[in-house]
């Protein structure tokens, strides 16, 4: 019988009581216990924080009996009967809509105290940490467990005076760890978050925090790797295998390629939980992730700035890219690794410093993103996406393409004049046409095949590269005219590294006219594969 799965489950006494599926992680807890004791760990949400912190606390109140054969109980050496007080708080469940911050941050350390029978008698949300920690402290050292501190900076980012006075108050609130007297009494302390953007101002003052975020020796902290994959979810596998008429190894490159492909370290790949238990839940391979990432807010916040987004696939950062940011001046491809769009592909290890090759994790990520996009710079409602990209689909995979250019007219014709006024306005023709060739990048990604954009020759730049079973398209999109497009894709030999796919290669080239801020003519021309090229 299968076991049953935690999904939307993060209280490690629940799922252990229930017997419920869980993924042995105690190893790596129980390095991370022993290894210092102020840790700060930035991941996406839904990745298993909440669950960490609960597994910490159960873990440092002695619940013994809830670790009963997992691996800590059966090979670590930890003492059970020393208890130590935790203070355990979850930012993501204080109510500062209805109310100021600092009265529900004062309301809940109050509410903590209570827990252990105690009163205070200060009156600040600061000095009742303060005074809740030595108190507490008398008898056992404390342990401190802040589960998702930037919740109320990133619920206003785009209201900066808000963020920036949330911010101030959280970094004064979290100083009261590094005082001496609050320090003395304290046995562990880990926060966790999704952001590690403000780690800079926030943490000003506790600037003690061994930063886990990259660490090469806890990158599998939280996330699911492979082998926990095939290990805990093997019954699950196989009745999805069986479902889908597929070979287990099949299905396991299926699940890879859908869930598959984050690290932060640059060496250990991890699932998603939220994404495996949805799969395996629902014994559907589907989008999971668009309901609980980041969606429309980021997508405009990158449409209005301008994001290359046909660049993002690859793009080389330094160290600094990780730590940088400014709440008034937020850099949105920042946001999409923090957020878990983008993750660590590659680290390059140079003489002078190392450099990290930026991707997108795998399939569901990447479509969730171009879906958001797509309905940000076309401005389309999502009901009118999987129709048009059907249709679009179908164009193509059928070599219509006066059906698809007509298709991309609509498009264009829907976008609203507010989104392009002010470049029309000053006739900067490159953003215009930038803007435009987004839009084209994003349709063509929707459609399912492969596609490439801003693809490097030798001679230049290939706008987009875009194939199906039976064609291949090479694409200028140009402000101007078709015939020069053709020009510029026949002169600079853009379709003759495609010449041995064994498909004919189809050009396609179109010209935008800025009036009418839509495609003005087309042209294609197809070269047939010649022997000597297979």
């Amino acid at each position: 019988m299968l076991k049953g799965l935690p999904a939307g489950e993060s209280n490690f006494p629940a799922i252990r009581e229930g017997n419920w599926l869980y993924v042995d992680e105690t190893e790596e807890i129980y390095r991370l216990v022993n290894a210092g004791k102020y840790f700060f760990l930035s991941r996406p949400r839904r990745f298993g924080k909440s669950l960490t912190v609960s597994t910490l606390k159960a873990l440092f109140e002695g619940r013994r009996e809830l670790f009963e054969g997992l691996w800590i109980h059966e090979h670590g050496h930890w003492d059970w009967s020393k208890k130590h007080p935790v203070i355990s708080l979850s930012l993501n469940g204080l109510d500062y809509t209805n109310q100021p911050l600092e009265a529900a941050l004062a309301r809940e350390i109050a509410q903590k105290a209570a827990l252990y029978g105690i009163h205070l008698t200060s009156n600040t949300s600061k000095e009742r940490f303060k005074e809740l920690i030595p108190t507490l402290g008398q008898t056992e050292r404390v342990v401190v467990l802040i589960d998702e501190y930037d919740k109320p900076i990133n619920d206003f980012l785009d209201n900066y005076e808000k963020a920036d006075e949330h911010r101030d108050l959280l970094g004064n609130f979290f100083g009261v760890l590094k005082a001496d007297d609050v320090a003395a009494c304290l046995r562990f302390v880990f926060i966790t978050g999704v952001s590690k953007f403000s780690k800079v101002t926030l943490f000003s003052e506790l600037n003690n925090l061994t930063d886990l975020s990259q660490h090469k020796h806890f990158g599998i902290l939280v996330g699911i790797t492979q082998a926990e994959l095939e290990t805990y979810f093997d019954a699950y596998i196989t009745r999805l295998a069986n479902d889908e008429g597929l070979s287990r190894q099949d299905v396991l490159d299926k699940i890879r390629y859908w869930y598959n492909g984050y690290t932060w370290d640059g060496r250990n790949f991890v699932y998603n939980p939220f994404s495996l238990l949805g799969l395996f839940g629902s014994g559907t391979f589907k989008n999971f992730w668009f309901t609980s990432g980041t969606t429309g807010w980021l997508a405009r916040k990158m449409r209005d700035s301008g994001v290359n987004v046909a660049q993002l696939e690859g793009m080389i950062v330094r160290e600094s890219f990780f730590d940088k940011f400014e709440i008034r001046h937020l850099d949105p491809t920042v946001l999409l690794y923090q957020t878990g769009y983008l993750t660590i592909k590659e680290i390059i290890r140079e003489d002078v410093e190392q450099t990290y090759r930026l991707g997108f994790p795998n399939y569901e990520v990447r479509i969730s993103l171009m879906d958001s996009l797509f309905q940000a710079y076309a401005d389309t409602p999502v009901s009118a996406v999987g129709t048009l990209m059907h249709q679009i689909r179908t164009a193509l995979l059928e070599h219509n393409l006066p059906e698809f250019i007509g298709l991309l007219r609509g498009i264009f014709a829907n976008i609203s004049h507010r989104l392009l006024k002010q470049d029309i306005e000053n006739q900067d023709l490159k953003l215009w046409e930038a803007y435009y060739q987004t839009v084209i990048y994003l349709t063509l990604h929707l459609t399912g095949g492969p596609v490439a954009c801003e693809v490097q020759t030798n001679r230049g730049y290939i706008d987009a590269v875009a194939e199906t079973p039976q064609h291949l398209y090479v694409m200028e999109f140009k402000v101007g005219t078709a015939a020069e497009a053709m020009q510029q894709i026949k002169q600079k030999g853009y379709h003759e590294a495609y010449l041995h796919r064994g498909k004919p290669v189809t050009l396609l080239a179109v010209g935008f006219d800025p009036q009418t801020r839509n495609i003005a003519d087309w042209a294609e021309e197809t070269v047939e594969v010649s022997s000597h090229n297979n």
